[in-house]
């Protein structure tokens, strides 16, 4: 029976018994006749009739009441939470994932294939394969698109890509799926007799971009993503540690890597992550200044550091170094804290909060609000409602409330502090500074879709500017490793980052946190600082075609690590055919 049409008779038959019940009880209510008050005179107060009757109505309106919340639980879950009303994607997705009957209907079906930007089969994300009479699903590119493409299997569901192919499963065999996916397939194991084989998809991913995306980090905790800025097409997202998708048919092995906290290589770190971005934050920074036409400062900044107003606590450049006075480009070449700090301070906290705004952060009064902000659910540009789910990033968060100090604010404008962001956010920031028109577009993955915008980053103008200051980053500044990577090939601009937070020490025998007793007994996880290594940028510099974001976890200066990583995709894409 259509599962829309039992929900209705099950609603319709609750809303019945609940209308008769309380028929009853109002056919009772104030009813008296001369042999009840005969058997109330008689008895003691505490019994007879009507007494009996008053208890007996609040049980009748106690199971009223039952049946009303039962009914309304029932009505939510059939027709917002994962029928056509749907309204709480996690909610659907969860259940999507987990339930066994959705499992084995899936498993009675093949899902289609998933294809890099050439639809080649040879260049296939997920794939079949038949052998020895069973059919088989294989990832071909292994850890290398883990995060991206995820894992489907009977005992332990789907993730990522995987789970948004599930989705179209029921639309199996028809139309020019059945052509496309089908018949491919069919030609492949000459078996007709095979199951429907669900449609396609078509990703913007690049194959061979992909894999060099993840090499370059694969030995490390990291996280690589490229974006074209023209139209938002997703070229590369790579997450390291990854794993092999067959290991979830593995229970000791799936429980490894669930129970290993400190390297995480299930947690797909582009999204799922939250970093300090460091003095990437700078570019943002600069265009909140540019866009409020503040951008003619200068500032003197000395070895003892800028102390903002009314906190006591300088502000100080890496190992003391004294940039003398120094103008806005200046400042993003050499990368001084103590130059941005003043100018995020003068820019003002409601500026700083409207240009993050348009960056596609979201505002909080207070620090303790933007802890688990949850993910932004209507961030890509599809159709898919599961594809929108499984790859919605984390939040990434701004505080420029009222109880933000001076000292705050400045902190947050050289990307320390309140601040929390995902790779993926910082690739959106570099994206909007790239598009020849200050705009954000719309992230997508299925290849043909229309591209959309997603914000008015910034001026046509502004963008110019910050890629023509970001271009001197690379050529002069603390990106030069990434110049002479690039010499004779394409121009590139870009800015490195270098964040320290504060994160768990683990043991690395045990691999689990070390932990110790303070002064009050308590047990309390021990903690140090971590270096992470930035870099955002995009290539070329005259007609960007790539932006992209890199963040490797305890790498140290975003020039030493983060800015090579950059210089080695960019001669992918090259190489490719991506950048031209």
């Amino acid at each position: 029976m259509n599962f829309s049409v039992l929900t209705t008779i099950i609603i319709g038959l609750g809303l019945i018994w609940a209308l008769f019940l309380l028929a009853g009880s109002l056919r009772q209510f104030g009813r008296t006749s001369r042999e009840v008050e005969r058997l109330d005179a008689a008895l003691p107060p505490e019994f007879g009739p009507r007494v009996t009757s008053r208890r007996l109505g609040y049980v009748r309106w106690c199971f009223i009441l039952a049946l009303l919340v039962a009914i309304g639980f029932h009505f939510y879950w059939a027709c917002f939470s994962v029928g056509p009303l749907r309204v709480d994607p996690a909610f659907a997705g969860l259940k999507d994932r987990h339930d066994q009957r959705n499992r084995r209907e899936v498993e009675s079906t093949l899902r289609g294939w998933i294809y890099d930007r050439h639809h080649d089969v040879q260049q296939s994300l997920a794939k079949y394969r038949y052998l020895n009479g069973r059919v088989q699903r294989e990832y071909p590119l292994g850890q290398a698109a883990s995060h991206l493409v995820g894992y489907g299997t009977f005992v332990r569901g789907d993730s990522a890509l995987e789970r948004a192919v599930n989705s179209t499963l029921r639309e199996a065999g028809t139309g020019d799926n059945q052509e496309d996916s089908g018949g491919i397939f069919a030609a492949l194991t000459s078996n007709t007799e095979l199951p429907p084989v669900g449609r396609d998809l078509v990703t913007t991913i690049d194959a061979d971009l992909q894999r060099e995306a993840f090499a370059q980090i694969r030995d490390r905790q990291a996280a690589v993503v490229v974006i074209d800025p023209r139209n938002g097409e997703l070229l590369a997202m790579a997450s390291s540690p990854g794993f092999d998708p067959e290991v979830a048919e593995s229970r000791v092995d799936w429980a490894r890597l669930r129970t290993d906290e400190r390297r995480k290589p299930l947690v797909n770190r582009v999204l799922s992550e939250y970093y300090l971005p460091g003095s990437t934050l700078k570019t943002m920074t600069a265009a909140a200044a540019i866009e409020s036409h503040l951008d003619g400062r200068t500032f003197y900044c000395q070895r003892e550091g800028w102390t903002p107003p009314g906190s006591g606590r300088p502000i100080r450049d890496d190992q003391q170094e004294a940039h003398g006075t120094v103008d806005l480009a200046e400042a993003l070449t050499v990368s001084c804290n103590q130059y941005f700090a003043q100018l995020g301070v003068e820019v003002d906290r409601q500026r700083m909060g409207e240009t993050a705004t348009r960056f596609g952060l979201r505002l909080f009064a207070s620090p303790k609000e933007s802890i688990g902000s949850g993910r932004h659910f209507k961030l890509w540009n599809t159709g898919n409602r599961v594809l929108s789910s499984v790859l919605a990033p984390f939040n990434s968060t701004f505080v420029s409330g009222r109880g933000v100090t001076r000292y705050d604010l400045a902190l947050e404008s050289i990307g320390q502090g309140f601040v929390q962001v995902t790779p993926f956010q910082m690739a959106l920031v570099a994206a909007g500074i790239a598009n020849r028109d200050g705009m954000i577009m719309r992230p997508t993955i299925e290849q043909g879709r229309q591209p959309v915008q997603l914000s008015q980053a910034v001026s046509p103008a502004t963008a110019a500017r910050l890629r023509q200051m970001m271009a001197q980053v690379v050529r002069r500044g603390t990106a030069k490793s990434l110049g002479a990577i690039l010499a004779g090939t394409v121009a590139a601009g870009g800015k490195t980052g270098t964040a320290q937070r504060l994160v768990p020490v683990f043991d690395p025998a045990t691999g689990r946190p070390v932990t110790f007793r303070d002064a009050k007994g308590r047990e309390q996880v021990r903690r140090d600082f971590r270096i992470d290594s930035w870099f955002i940028g995009f290539a070329p510099v005259e007609n960007p075609q790539i932006a992209f974001a890199i963040v490797v976890e305890g790498g140290g200066y975003g020039a030493a690590t983060s800015a090579p990583i950059a210089g080695n995709l960019i001669r992918r894409a090259v190489q490719t055919g991506l950048v031209r």
